[in-house]
């Protein structure tokens, strides 16, 4: 039992004639004179969150009122910021640990549709907050958060792992806890036959392990591996790779119905305001191909062919405002600032890099296969560990039979390039550059301290 689950005392708590017994979910009240109305409030509550069974065994949480870790916009609704006194407070170090190693991911489409459909209308002004929210709203308020101060939670081990999952964008709902080291990633039937036809691929190795479909309240699920489950207080980046993020069928569609959206209007002018033509600006609306076209040329998806999503650094800081991240030497500051100078996990990075682009090239999977969304997820925590996996199929398309692709052409539509290997590419000169300045920087610093040395000498 951890040393927080001991028996407290009316004077542990500040409440005359009180003793709280935690053991478990089980809660006892013991009188010693006059008890207050404010006690029998407090243990009320208390039974209500950890009913006893009656045999006096503890019983499980019910999994509704089991909070879940997302990011939401600023000001969203009834959620609640988290601050790092309520973990402090709320769980023991196991826990914050389990709670910071956590999956990050980007859209996990389930749809065939735009990248920027799937996205809340709100996710252009996240700032990345992280809150806490009840899985399912029961329109009660939150005890819990009255009740942290004065008793811990009782989770069972088994309820700790339903703590372990971040989800940095995209639609809340898409992934959910499951067993220790691995995850729920709504169904997607293109992302399952993904996973089935890289079974035998030279691509397995490094992509998520897969473990079937299940089913969790009444819905399906893949099921796979927890890919930061092996990292202590991890940093993650979510890097989209490809010259475009939507599928050809897609822009044919758009242009079928040639629409003006008041949502994407919206959307352009709070990265842009000088994004619309003065006839957008009139009709306070932009069609879905202009749209997503504009998307693609605003950041380094049109000039590297791929584009940073989000990060989630060790100290629980995320950010999602990449969306004019554009050139080489701001995508070098980004990730010199992800590795906070480090630059042996940048060399770490350029090997498994290395080792996924002669995976792709002999990969049968990819050649039969149009990427598009597909993202890869870069890891790394305090103790150097560092690695990079391919993420996110639920796009990826396959070619007709008999029908291949190069991955390193100028994508013109009705060729389905997708650009990914010639991605990859500037991806890993990009880092090489990084990690020349890193070198540069430590032979000055070297030759400095030498000149010190001298003059000191003299």
């Amino acid at each position: 039992m951890p040393k927080e689950c001991r028996r407290k005392t009316s004077k542990d708590l500040g409440l005359p004639g009180t003793v709280v017994n935690i053991e478990g979910s089980r809660l006892e009240r013991r009188p010693a004179g006059k008890s207050t109305k404010i006690c029998d409030e407090l243990i009320e509550k208390a039974a209500q969150l950890a009913p006893s069974s009656a045999s006096g065994a503890p019983t499980v949480m019910d999994e509704r009122r089991v909070p879940q870790v997302t990011i939401t916009p600023e000001g969203g609704g009834s959620s609640r910021e988290m601050q790092q006194e309520d973990w402090d407070d709320a769980v023991d170090g196991s826990l914050r640990r389990k709670l910071s190693n956590s999956s990050i991911s980007s859209t996990g489409s389930s749809v065939v549709e735009s990248e920027d459909d799937l996205l809340s209308d709100n996710e252009s002004k996240s700032k990345g907050i992280v809150t806490l929210e009840h899985l399912v709203d029961t329109g009660e308020s939150k005890p819990w958060w009255k009740l942290k101060t004065l008793v811990h939670w009782p989770f069972s081990a088994t309820q700790r792992r339903k703590l372990n999952w971040v989800q940095l964008a995209g639609h809340k709902g898409n992934f959910k806890a499951a067993d220790e080291g691995t995850i729920l990633k709504k169904f997607s039937e293109n992302e399952m036959q993904c996973f089935e036809k890289l079974k035998g691929d030279a691509l397995l190795s490094f992509v998520p392990g897969y473990h079937g479909v299940v089913e969790k309240d009444g819905e399906s699920f893949l099921h796979m591996t927890d890919l930061l489950a092996n990292f202590d207080l991890p940093s993650v980046m979510d890097c989209k790779m490809g010259i475009r993020t939507y599928l050809e069928e897609e822009l044919v569609r758009a242009r079928e119905r040639p629409k003006p959206r008041e949502d994407l209007y919206k959307k352009m002018v709070e990265v842009d305001s000088e994004g619309p033509t003065p006839q957008e600006h009139s009709q306070c609306g932009v069609t879905k191909p202009r749209y997503m076209q504009w998307r693609e040329s605003m950041s380094s998806t049109n000039t590297l062919g791929f584009r940073i999503e989000g990060i989630k650094k060790c100290d629980g800081t995320c950010r999602t405002d990449f969306k004019k991240t554009r050139s080489k030497q701001d995508v070098i500051l980004v990730f010199r600032d992800f590795v906070g100078g480090n630059f042996n996990i940048i060399k770490s990075y350029l090997r498994r890099l290395t080792e996924i682009q002669q995976a792709l090239k002999m990969s049968e999977f990819f050649k039969q296969h149009e990427v598009i969304g597909s993202s890869l997820l870069f890891i790394h925590d305090h103790t150097g560990n560092a690695q990079v996996w391919i993420i996110d199929f639920g796009k990826t398309t396959a070619l007709p039979e008999g029908q291949t692709l190069n991955h390193d052409i100028p994508w013109q539509e009705g060729n389905r390039e997708d650009g990914y290997l010639w991605g990859l590419e500037n991806l890993i000169h990009t880092l090489e550059s990084v990690s020349s300045e890193g070198s540069s920087e430590e032979t000055f610093c070297s030759v400095s301290n030498s000149q010190s040395t001298e003059t000191d000498g003299q």
